[in-house]
């Protein structure tokens, strides 16, 4: 069995948007830590774990670059989108909202 280094989301609750879902790194132990123990932000978390996402639009429907690759975008979201994607990334790929956990 491999290990889930990588995982993928439902992300349709935060943008409305059928279909819509993000590609995290797995978060570590010592990354979470890291996290709350220095002054990293959100979105410095969130860049270092987002591979890829579709489906995120702006406010006239037109399609947002993944942060990966302009990392301008995080400017077009709101902050309640950018609060969802952190608590996507910390519930992992056994979250709720996994798309490619194992059946139970």
């Amino acid at each position: 069995m491999a290990r889930r280094s990588q995982f993928t989301v439902n992300a349709e609750a935060i943008q409305g948007n059928i279909g819509a879902e993000v590609t995290f790194r797995a978060l570590k132990v010592g990354e979470a830590r890291e996290y709350r123990e220095t002054s990293m932000t959100d979105q410095g978390l969130l860049e270092k774990h987002i591979l890829s996402w579709s489906g995120f639009v702006d406010d006239k429907g037109n399609e947002l670059p993944c942060p990966t690759d302009d990392l301008s975008i995080w400017d077009e979201l709101y902050v309640h989108e950018r609060i969802a994607l952190v608590h996507l990334l910390y519930q992992g790929p056994d979250g709720d909202s996994a798309k490619n956990s194992p059946p139970p």
